[in-house]
């Protein structure tokens, strides 16, 4: 009895999600999911639609510069025959950013240097990290929809690029 006691003790004293090593996140992530939460509703969308794409990328020294695409955009025949409103449509269907991140436990947060649409103060810059196998998910503090405006709390899903081989000289 002592030692089940003893063993449900030391059970409930192990956290449930262990806090991230810093080096986890290092190098680059494809995009595999986002889901968004409507704060006002409570609705939870695709944005971007099913199948979004996109990368993110983490250096040792503290930088992030990430990319989002809509999972339908225009496709323009050439940019000399590119019309102002494919260029819109294809601006309003990103999302890019570049800047530095902090990783304390399961908490990561941006500092953007650069973002597409020059409204870094307005953007997620928390985000709550959690690690399974080669999978990254993120749950983004509630912030301005990119893409509406609306206030929402995003999730996405990453998967760990696969290092390429090095280059031979």
């Amino acid at each position: 009895m002592k030692t089940a006691i003893l063993g449900s003790v030391l059970l409930l004293s192990i956290p449930l999600a262990a806090p991230a090593a810093e080096s986890d996140l290092y190098g680059t992530w494809k995009l595999v999911s986002l889901s968004s939460k409507m704060i006002d509703t409570g609705q939870v969308d695709q944005p971007r639609g099913k199948a979004p794409r996109g990368f993110v990328s983490f250096t040792p020294d503290g930088r992030v510069t990430g990319m989002i695409l809509n999972e339908t955009r225009p496709k323009p025949e050439s940019v000399p025959k590119m019309t102002d409103p494919q260029r819109i449509d294809l601006f309003k269907t990103m999302n890019a950013y570049a800047g530095t991140y902090k990783l304390e436990g399961n908490k990561l947060t941006y500092s953007y240097d650069i973002t597409h649409n020059e409204l870094s103060g307005q953007r997620a810059r928390v985000r709550e990290i959690k690690f399974e196998g080669r999978k990254l998910t993120m749950v983004n503090e509630a912030a301005p929809g990119v893409s509406d405006g609306k206030m929402r709390a995003t999730s996405t899903v990453w998967e760990k690029v696969q290092s390429a081989a090095p280059a031979k000289k």
